[in-house]
């Protein structure tokens, strides 16, 4: 009967633990602190640079074919998945998408197409995050978020590129092309942020439940 009862107590301790959990998680992940804005704004404009220089290297090889253009397009997950996976707080790839997309303007003047880029590649990012609750950027994340970036980026172009003009092959090629290329920029962003993450650049999130008292 003791036993019992404390096997019940143990239990509902846990139980109550657990529901505790998620509040004190989901304050963690909304606080930001100054040093994490700081490394979302460098995160950014370390991303508009490789922007600018793989727009490069994708105009020089579309004279080639688009099929090997295209990974040299959408960096902007790279960008959106390292500041997600290294800050872990809603809104990461969307600060570091945003900063990205203003310092390099001066590189090509202000367009338009690269706020509603960082828009789509933070929304996508955002929701691939979500899945792991901000504590991980695993490979169904980056499959998530390199498919919806895939699809917006085919979609531009096949009006900036007129794929419709070129035979199928070239068209499915050039998608597939898009697809692979988005899923190793995501990869390389969650190795990079690992890397940063182990060099103690920023520490990890705590839940709740492994807080120390």
């Amino acid at each position: 009967m003791i036993r019992n009862r404390a096997s019940l107590a143990s239990q509902t301790q846990h139980v109550a633990g657990a529901t505790e959990a998620d509040p004190g998680f989901v304050r963690s992940v909304w606080h930001w602190s100054t040093r994490e804005l700081l490394v979302a704004a460098v995160i950014g404009a370390f991303g508009a640079v490789i922007t600018a220089a793989t727009k490069v290297a994708a105009v020089a090889l579309y004279a080639v074919s688009p099929m090997i253009a295209a990974p040299m397009t959408g960096t902007a997950l790279f960008v959106g998945v390292l500041a997600a996976s290294l800050i872990r707080r809603p809104g990461a790839a969307l600060v570091a998408g945003f900063v990205a997309a203003v310092v390099v303007t001066p590189f090509g003047g202000f367009n338009p197409r690269n706020m509603v880029a960082a828009l789509v590649v933070a929304f996508a990012v955002e929701l691939a995050m979500l899945l792991g609750r901000y504590r991980r950027f695993g490979l169904l994340s980056c499959m998530v978020a390199a498919l919806i970036n895939a699809v917006f980026l085919f979609s531009i172009h096949w009006f900036v590129w007129h794929l419709a003009r070129t035979p199928l092959w070239v068209q499915v090629g050039t998608g597939l092309s898009l697809l692979i290329g988005q899923l190793l920029w995501a990869e390389i962003g969650v190795w990079l942020a690992g890397a940063l993450r182990r060099a103690g650049l920023v520490a990890p999130i705590r839940s709740a439940r492994t807080r120390q008292p």
